[in-house]
């Protein structure tokens, strides 16, 4: 019987060329460095510094409307008291509004996202973080706002990937886009923002995520320094000479560090722990009283950094105010954040490790004058000192100072802080990035195999075999006598798609069909291998995304060539 009629144009052994759209998908699929690529890192890090610097002048606007230069000491008692329960009302406003069905945001969920969904980011989840941090920040509490900067560059990364049907892998780089993007335009530090992302989010470093991550950090911090100027708040520091003499007591300054992030990380993890049974019209209002309660008081320990920056910058502050707006801040912060105000923790880590810093300094300062003109430095590397205990991230932190600064000097005292206080944390008391703290005390994965993790990285379509017989379910696939697969489509409700039982590797002494599993053609070779590896052997069948039609195969054999090239 002549075969013609019903076998498509694959089994002349020609598969159709790839048009310009196909091409472009092709390109993304692979694990390797790409004009494609670059080119919607550039377009991610566009759309994610707009939302960036949209939530920076919305907060901006929003506390010019009652205070001047974003110093809550200028405002009266009873407006610092006053203000904390109307951003909880707004928030509560919003959560019953939406239902709670888009309340996780910042950086722990965008990494469980990241990890676990490549990438993606619901756009509810995206809109609830710009107003919720929004209002958060606007009424005092002591949150940052690179969290929800973070959170809304890998939602906008999120969607344009899921605009243009970008293949998973290329979703989960772009998203490493938007996150770099938002940290620069944030902090107007693009190389601490690729290390941030490399270090903390990706935790790997391939060649081909360098460039469109950072063609993405160099756009949100372009875009930035266009709205806001190219300002580094402590490049005019004087930072003096180390000696051999002021070794120790920055290796002291070191444990102090590595302790107080200690304490900070656990008790956070403990108020999260124990309010986790509160309901959201308990916890946010507790979250308003103590707020309001710290902000009657100590009006430096509102908001972000900037009312604490200024107090550890100041000259000879008195230690009795340190000490008290220091302590003021942690317990702020921690109830904030532990309670579930909607926030980023980098920003006001970077204001205690500054108080701290200038506290102990000021502190020995009558007993050894020498170590006063320290002081500026010591705010500065405790600053990122405490970000890079808590989050477990020393190279960023250290990249961080190095552009905050703008004086390479710094590098080796930061070092003498930075060193120490990791080890102590992680070797004595065992602490665990705060990040992924939080994800296991919410019970969101995270953990992915060597194995999966490193098939991400490539698309199906790259490794998929595009030749191969396509038959319907009437059709005489017996009679078909070729070396290339035969598919055969089984229709009604559902297209099903069977294979024969000696293609897909069973041993039978009759030939049967047997049902072939399917993937579409933005999955990554993870999930290929995930359908496979149970038996070892045989196909998936690749789908087109679009028109539902079969593109291609994806073999055992070729996964595991694919993987061993990969490992070898």
């Amino acid at each position: 019987m002549d075969t013609k009629n019903y076998i498509i144009s694959e089994c002349n052994h020609k598969p159709l060329p790839m048009n310009f759209s196909q091409h472009f998908k092709y390109k993304l699929a692979q694990a390797k460095t790409s004009w494609q690529l670059v080119f919607l890192g550039l377009c991610v890090g566009f759309i994610a510094s707009l939302a960036i610097i949209l939530l920076r002048l919305a907060i901006m606007v929003t506390q010019e409307f009652y205070m001047e230069q974003h110093d809550y000491s200028q405002l009266a008692q009873v407006n610092r008291f006053l203000l904390p329960f109307i951003g909880v009302s707004i928030l509560l406003l919003i959560a019953r509004i939406s239902h709670q069905k888009f309340h996780r945001t910042g950086i722990p969920f965008v990494l469980h996202r990241q990890r676990k969904y490549y990438g993606y980011i619901p756009l509810g989840n995206s809109i609830n973080q710009f107003f919720s941090a929004l209002i958060a920040i606007a009424s005092g509490f002591s949150v940052g706002r690179e969290g929800p900067a973070v959170h809304l560059g890998a939602g906008s990364a999120s969607l344009l990937a899921h605009t243009l049907r970008v293949p998973d892998n290329s979703r989960r780089i772009l998203a490493a886009c938007g996150i770099a993007a938002g940290i620069s335009a944030s902090f107007n530090s693009p190389l601490a923002a690729v290390v941030f992302v490399l270090e903390v989010v990706l935790q790997q470093y391939r060649i081909h995520l360098f460039l469109p991550i950072m063609v993405s950090a160099l756009i949100g911090t372009a875009m930035s320094r266009m709205v806001f100027g190219n300002v580094h708040q402590y490049s005019d520091l004087l930072l003096p000479d180390i000696t051999f003499t002021s070794v120790v007591p920055f290796i002291i300054l070191g444990v102090v560090v590595g302790l107080t992030a200690v304490t900070f990380n656990r008790t956070l993890l403990t108020i999260i722990k124990r309010s986790t049974h509160l309901s959201l019209n308990i916890r946010l209002p507790l979250a308003a009283v103590i707020m309001a309660t710290i902000g009657w008081f100590v009006p430096q320990a509102m908001g972000s950094d900037h009312g604490a920056m200024l107090l550890a910058l100041s000259e000879q502050p008195a230690v009795s105010l340190l000490l008290l707006v220091c302590v003021s801040k942690f317990i702020a912060t921690v109830c904030a954040l532990g309670l579930g105000i909607p926030g980023g923790v980098i920003g006001v880590l970077y204001a205690l490790g500054a108080l701290l810093g200038s506290l102990i300094v000021w502190t020995v300062a009558p007993f050894f004058p020498e170590l006063a003109q320290f002081a500026p430095m010591a705010v500065m590397i405790c600053m990122v000192a405490m970000m890079a205990t808590s989050l477990n991230a020393p190279l960023a932190a250290l990249v961080a100072v190095l552009e905050m600064s703008e004086n390479a000097a710094i590098i080796f005292p930061s070092l003498l802080v930075v060193v120490p206080a990791i080890l102590l944390s992680q070797q004595v008391f065992n602490l665990k990035s705060l990040f992924f703290a939080q994800l296991d005390l919410q019970q969101l994965s995270y953990k992915v195999s060597p194995v999966l993790y490193n098939l991400q990285d490539t698309g199906v379509i790259t490794i998929m075999r595009r030749k191969f017989h396509r038959l319907n379910a009437n059709d005489p696939w017996l009679q078909i006598n070729s070396s290339l697969p035969t598919v055969i489509a089984q229709h009604g409700e559902q297209t099903a798609y069977l294979m024969p039982s000696d293609q897909m590797g069973f041993k039978s002494n009759n030939k049967t069909l047997v049902r072939v599993k399917t993937l579409t053609d933005n999955a990554t070779l993870a999930e290929a291998y995930q359908l496979l590896s149970p038996k070892r052997c045989g196909f998936v069948l690749i789908i087109e995304q679009g028109n539902q039609q079969p593109v291609g195969l994806v073999s055992w054999r070729s996964l595991r060539k694919h993987l061993h090239r990969a490992q070898g």
